[in-house]
């Protein structure tokens, strides 16, 4: 006999529950296949062919009466048992549920014992497939559900979903007695994880390669790109060692790091001794052209007054900067070692800007000038031929306008300027 782990695909568009779940899971030696709308999850019934579905009710593209339905009615999978998940144990979502087919509920909040006693229950002992057509209406609250006149299946169904009503409070005492210790211990996977994948993605990406593995790829029509790099050191790294020259990079990038985090733009990637950030992913939001702008301004006030206070072991990197504003895709790439990254002109003309800015300088294109110009000081400087777009006006960047500039090197935003700005946020509610 060929045996394998049972395979359970678990299907819930909130990626902290299907992470716990999955854990649970995999801690008792099932193999977890994960999604998170109806639409994957039947993607993956038929390339994975799980031996079980425990899935939400209430999910966008397709929910988890549709997703039951389309399971039960295809004569390949209907005899792959379906837990359907809900937080609302009434009439009319059990009827719904028996009307498409499914074979068993869980009703949230639940308890690991009745998690694993349903799945061991479908799993060693699968409800035989009805063979009846005949379909019966039943009322009840004044709505009609059609369901096949299989009175076994009904009855099987009743009597679970009503055990497991009746021994609520037995398991919400018992769930909350040991509350503390579980939360503690989830607590500290889930730390270990989000500590982990954030250090090398957006939340937003963290949550979702936890959770079910991958991210799907998105187009942002508004986003802005920065490029660094420093002037002169290809001639300077032959005469650093491998220590002192990652030690070198780290004391800037951490630095980089840092004024990025401060100004809600997120690090995309480093390669060599450029450094690569954007505003507006993954959560998109309207102010991204002046964020980036203000981060990029610490770095140029950082670098620039660095030459003379420099420790004696890290040499000093003039530092050029190229930023501009326009759409992309954004996605996650890689099955084993996942990288974030962006693609597409916008991405391509930023590079550019950094590669005809200057030492210590911020050079701009014109539509992130466009964007900006109302906020900061900028000095036209002619225009570049861009593959594919023909030429596109530079500017140089110099600080905050006097006027709403809080200090004297034109880092820090006033009042007026902060006012401006959170009208420019507030658009952000028509994104969402």
């Amino acid at each position: 006999m060929i045996q394998t782990k049972p395979r359970i695909l678990v299907v819930d568009d909130y990626p902290a529950l299907v992470t716990i779940t999955r854990h649970k899971l995999l801690q008792h030696g099932y193999e977890v296949i994960t999604a998170q709308n109806g639409k994957d999850a039947f993607e993956l019934v038929q390339t994975e062919l799980p031996d079980l579905v425990i899935s939400d009710v209430e999910m966008p593209l397709m929910d988890g009466y549709e997703l039951c339905k389309l399971i039960k009615e295809d004569v390949k999978f209907r005899r792959i048992p379906v837990i359907l998940v809900t937080s609302r144990i009434e009439a009319g979502s059990l009827m719904r549920g028996i009307e498409v087919g499914a074979d068993n509920y869980l009703t949230k909040p639940y308890d690991d014992d009745t998690l694993f006693s349903k799945v061991l229950e479908l799993l060693n002992n699968p409800i035989a497939v009805s063979q009846v057509t005949e379909k019966v209406t039943v009322t009840i609250e004044n709505h009609q559900y059609h369901i096949k006149a299989d009175y076994s299946h009904l009855v099987s169904l009743l009597v679970s979903t009503y055990k497991n009503t009746l021994g609520q409070n037995t398991r919400l005492e018992k769930m909350q007695s040991g509350l503390n210790a579980s939360n503690q211990e989830l607590q500290l996977t889930k730390k270990e994880h989000e500590e982990l994948l954030q250090n090398i993605f957006p939340k937003k990406i963290a949550d979702s390669l936890l959770a079910y593995g991958n991210v799907s790829p998105e187009r942002y029509p508004d986003a802005t790109f920065m490029f660094t790099d420093f002037d002169d050191f290809s001639k300077i790294v032959p005469d650093l060692s491998p220590e002192k020259l990652i030690e070198s990079l780290s004391f800037y990038f951490d630095r980089f790091d840092d004024f990025i985090s401060q100004h809600n733009i997120i690090k995309i990637k480093t390669i060599g001794d450029s450094y690569m950030a954007a505003g507006g992913i993954p959560e998109r939001n309207t102010t991204h052209p002046i964020d980036t702008i203000l981060a990029a301004l610490k770095m140029k006030f950082f670098v620039s007054n660095l030459k003379d206070n420099l420790p004696d072991s890290i040499p000093y990197f003039p530092l050029r900067i190229g930023i501009h504003t326009g759409h992309s895709v954004v996605g996650v790439i890689g099955k084993k070692r996942f990288a974030y990254d962006v693609w597409g002109e916008s991405v391509n003309l930023a590079a550019r800007m950094e590669q005809n800015s200057a030492s210590n300088s911020i050079n701009i294109s014109q539509d992130t000038y466009d964007r900006v110009k109302d906020f900061f000081e900028c000095e036209p400087r002619g225009e570049i031929e861009a593959k594919n777009i023909g030429k596109v006006p530079m500017y140089f960047l110099h600080r905050i306008k006097p006027d709403l500039s809080d200090d004297d090197f034109g880092l820090i935003p006033n009042r007026l300027f902060i006012r401006d700005y959170n009208f420019i946020a507030k658009a952000n509610q028509d994104l969402h």
